[in-house]
């Protein structure tokens, strides 16, 4: 009896998960963003480090090699954005939707159809936003000039009060760290 018991409660059981994965659709994709099916699947997300008008440039955080391919082994996502409106600033961290194909120059070209910044990023005890360091590293002489850099970390240092901030550059294993002092 026990047996049959226990044969029904696990047949039960996985009649319920059959019947709760035929319910509805939540119109949401499957890769646990949130983000609606009529969205575009790419999204693409980083740092405004310029801005032209109502285009930005977003470039990654994230180092890539793709020296497999002929490219260099210290690669970082960088494009440009026509169509992205005046609102957002050099500095802001973004997700962009583009709309249509992304050219596959460097920086890649593109068309913004629409774009949205984190949350602004202020630490206890900081005057600055994250935001408005890493504007600030980005013009700063010992930036590097060279173009497009990627922020690829932004830190609060509270101890003594400045951010640091390390921007690299495509094909290039070095760093550099630009100090940006919290107060003026």
């Amino acid at each position: 009896m026990r047996r049959k018991r226990g044969v029904l409660l696990a047949f039960l059981a996985a009649f319920v998960v059959l019947l709760s994965a035929c319910g509805e659709s939540t119109g949401t994709s499957n890769d646990g963003a949130g983000q609606s099916s009529e969205e575009p699947e790419f999204v693409y997300t980083g740092y405004i480090v310029d801005r032209k008008g109502d285009g930005i440039l977003v470039t990654g955080s994230v180092k890539t090699n793709i020296s497999d391919d002929g490219g260099a082994n210290h690669y970082y996502e960088a494009t440009w954005f026509s169509n992205a409106g005046t609102e957002h600033d050099i500095g802001e961290r973004v997700r962009v939707w583009p709309e249509g194909p992304i050219a596959e120059s460097y920086p890649g070209q593109g068309k913004a159809g629409r774009v949205e910044a984190f949350a602004a990023q202020q630490p206890d005890g900081a005057n600055l936003t994250e935001a408005e360091a890493i504007r600030k590293a980005l013009e700063a002489p010992d930036a590097g000039g060279m173009f497009p850099p990627a922020v690829k970390a932004a830190e609060y240092k509270a101890n003594t009060g400045h951010w640091r901030i390390e921007l690299a550059y495509n094909g290039e294993a070095r760093t550099v760290v630009v100090t940006v002092p919290d107060r003026e």
